[in-house]
């Protein structure tokens, strides 16, 4: 393991400070979402919303890591549904009573990771840093940031893979807490699937009975779905976010929102690699849902819905169906589908990979006596796990 002696640490307060060229060089192409462009737009239509902090690692004067983070408004009431609930009167009183101490916590929160997408996408680490190193270096940049952000109380740590590896080892020792969250959703496309058929022929009977009636009531229904050029997203920006809205206002965690542009400017940004499907009713929008493309791997953004009308049809479903056939023709490997309504993914093929996080209040007290236990309490809701395969 690497001596932190041996690395310098630039933290930036914005873009405009850091060199483009430095970070992006550091940067592989296929991770999108650490682009300096990306990371642009994120601090372009966030501004008025969260602050963000960069910081470059240097190695002998090359770069060895980067890491951004943002700082955002945090309600604790938010947690409260991941507090296990049931039959147990102790079980309940401690539920009311957590339900008391959360209302009463607002606070600024310092976030490794990108809180618009799930996954481990807020630093990257030269290859030949171990992991342990790694982990040295992030809680190092942290400490930095916080010395300078006083109003700063508590971090997160968001979105790392089970299983614990060498990143692991230490963070409880510097009084970190591990969280559990929802998995991330995955399917693996499978080579022999050449059209969508081959994925339908795959399936047990129920499950491709199921898939059929999907598609049915689409087209009983007369819904449609195509793809939005440039100024389609323009034209209907909107529509989009309204009917982004209507799904956000249903999550029960989030640390933010998306701004009414930045659909628009993504596809600006990003024309070949960023793509917006909507579904109409006649000249209706009532749905859409975007994702990430690079290269073999295919990342699911965000949806909305008008639920009046997407409920009855299973519109979402269809969206999921439609988003596996996208990824067969273009040959894609991997379908990252979020960790949202879990069970419905699972009907489609999907299987979880479980992640957790650390969680840690500047507080050495308070971190001890009130973060520390609520953390182990804290578990995702719980749902049937689907296998639809033969």
């Amino acid at each position: 393991m690497e001596s932190l002696k041996d690395f310098s640490f630039e933290l930036h307060h914005n873009l405009e400070e850091v060199n483009s060229y430095k970070w992006d060089h550091h940067i592989p192409d296929s991770n999108l979402l650490m682009k300096f462009d990306y990371l642009k737009l994120l601090e372009e239509t966030q501004r008025d919303n969260m602050q963000f902090r960069y910081v470059q690692i240097r190695r002998n004067g090359a770069t060895a890591g980067t890491i951004y983070f943002q700082i955002v408004d945090f309600r604790s009431t938010q947690l409260i549904n991941y507090y296990p609930s049931g039959d147990s009167f102790l079980l309940n009183v401690g539920r009311k009573l957590s339900e008391q101490l959360l209302s009463r916590l607002h606070l600024k929160m310092l976030v490794s990771g990108n809180i618009f997408m799930t996954g481990e996408n807020g630093y990257y680490f030269s290859s030949d840093i171990d992991k342990r190193t790694r982990a040295k270096l992030l809680r190092t940049a942290i400490r930095h940031i916080l010395a300078e952000e006083p109003s700063v109380k508590a971090v997160l740590i968001s979105d790392l893979y089970a299983p614990a590896t060498d990143f692991d080892l230490d963070f409880h020792l510097c009084g970190y807490n591990t969280i559990f969250v929802e998995s991330d959703m995955s399917i693996s496309l499978r080579q022999d699937w050449n059209t969508f058929d081959d994925y339908l022929n795959s399936l047990t009977s129920k499950y491709r009975i199921r898939a059929r009636k999907v598609y049915a009531l689409c087209r009983q229904n007369e819904v449609l779905g195509r793809e939005l050029n440039l100024a389609e997203i323009a034209q209907n920006e909107d529509r989009l976010y309204e009917l982004y809205m209507k799904v956000m206002s249903n999550v029960d965690f989030k640390l933010g929102e998306l701004t009414k542009d930045y659909f628009r400017k993504q596809k600006e940004q990003l024309p070949d690699n960023y793509k917006i499907v909507a579904y109409y009713k006649g000249n209706l929008m009532i749905g859409f849902i975007s994702h990430f493309h690079s290269g073999k791997k295919i990342e699911v953004h965000y949806t909305g819905m008008d639920h009046d009308f997407c409920r009855p049809i299973h519109l979402y479903q269809h969206m999921m169906y439609d988003m596996i056939e996208y990824g067969i023709l273009h040959r894609a490997e991997k379908l990252h589908l979020g960790r949202t309504a879990p069970e419905i993914k699972s009907t489609i093929g999907a299987s979880p990979s479980p992640m957790y996080g650390y969680l840690k209040h500047r507080n050495p007290l308070f971190n001890l006596l009130i973060m520390k236990p609520y953390a182990k309490r804290l578990k995702p809701p719980a749902y049937t796990l689907r296998n639809p395969f033969k």
